[in-house]
């Protein structure tokens, strides 16, 4: 049996049941490495692990690297931390297959700082062939345009266990306020001020409509103020684990992610599963390749004005209209639950390991 290495950031309920799927397939021996086992601005219970693992931070780097040099390959997620860089250079001068797996470029800098570092930090993927997959087609594009022809690309988004959105029954078509979700970080990336000063406009001008907020993060103080002047149309209902979500998404009727930037989101798939329709913005990769006018709204990044024109158009909306755009974006979704997305995985490194016999 071959065995692969994974190397990512930490285990998150998503990545957790992902790998545990992987480990339990028995087509490869899967071992991950993490770059930590918790972060501090993520509140999700720690998973209890079915596959095998080691953290950056805690385990020996020799073991560490025991294997890299025992792998068939080695599949990473991530460029930056300095034990990481040490593994990246161990695997390229070892000659055998390595490939990179993640979201689109280009938020945490500026995009020439950004290149010139990533140029630096990840040159054993420009000095060599390794396979670049990315986290949806907008990441594979930039993939390219960075890392040139030279090699083989995949599009391997990223994937949820849909189970409890995919089984939210959707029986009330009763007219009344359209009730919208916001689920994420309260962070500006994630684009809550300008949901927050458009919710606070259209309140302010009797519009019927109402909105919960799932999420924690530095603008939650501007949330808690919203609810405070608006208490029967404005709900925070804080961080919630993952198993509670459902429950969550079950009592709204739209989605909300306007987004300044989101490699991936899958947040939009989510919503889909849910059978909501979603507002998305078109610097969301999940958005960008799944909404349209049958399930959604996309509209421009940072753009207040369509976000609060689009918002109107949804409280006008019956919510008959909101369920049947729920339905179709529910047909989509499908294809994002984490069993297809393990397969599809294994797909991409069986094909790699293949292509070196």
């Amino acid at each position: 049996m071959r065995t692969v290495v994974i190397v990512t950031n930490m285990p998150s309920p998503y990545q957790a049941r992902l790998f545990d799927l992987l480990a339990a397939d028995g087509r490869i021996a899967l071992r991950v490495i993490y770059e930590r086992m918790r972060a501090p601005d993520r509140e999700w219970r720690a998973p209890t692990l079915a596959h095998e693992h080691a953290c950056c931070g805690e385990t020996p780097f020799e073991r560490l690297a025991q294997w890299m040099r025992d792998s068939d390959l080695c599949v990473f997620g991530l460029y930056r931390h300095p034990v990481v860089q040490r593994l990246l250079k161990l695997r390229f001068a070892s000659g055998r297959p390595f490939a990179f797996w993640g979201e689109r470029f280009g938020y945490q800098a500026p995009p020439l700082l950004g290149a010139l570092y990533r140029r630096w930090a990840m040159r054993a993927f420009h000095a060599s062939a390794a396979e670049m997959w990315g986290m949806g087609e907008m990441a594979v594009a930039s993939y390219r345009r960075e890392f040139g022809p030279r090699r083989p690309y995949r599009n391997l988004p990223y994937t949820s266990d849909l189970t409890g959105f995919l089984a939210i029954e959707r029986g009330d078509a009763e007219p009344r306020a359209p009730r919208l979700l916001f689920s994420g970080a309260l962070i500006a990336r994630k684009g809550v001020d300008l949901l927050l000063a458009a919710l606070e406009r259209m309140l302010a001008d009797g519009v019927a409509l109402e909105a919960a907020f799932v999420g924690d993060g530095p603008l939650r103080a501007d949330v808690e103020r919203l609810a405070l002047r608006f208490p029967d149309r404005i709900e925070r209902i804080g961080f919630a684990q993952m198993e509670a979500l459902p429950q969550i998404y079950a009592r709204a009727d739209a989605l909300v992610a306007p987004s300044r930037h989101d490699g991936w989101g899958l947040v939009v798939i989510e919503g889909m599963a849910a059978g909501m329709p979603v507002l998305a913005s078109d610097r969301t990769g999940a958005a960008v390749e799944r909404v349209t006018a049958e399930n959604g709204w996309l509209i421009p990044a940072g753009d207040a004005a369509a976000l609060e024109r689009t918002l109107r158009e949804i409280a006008r909306t019956p919510i008959v209209r909101l369920r049947a755009m729920g339905a179709n974006g529910r047909a989509q979704s499908r294809d994002y639950r984490v069993e297809a997305g393990c397969e599809r995985l294994l797909e991409a490194m069986l094909g790699c390991l293949a292509d070196v016999r």
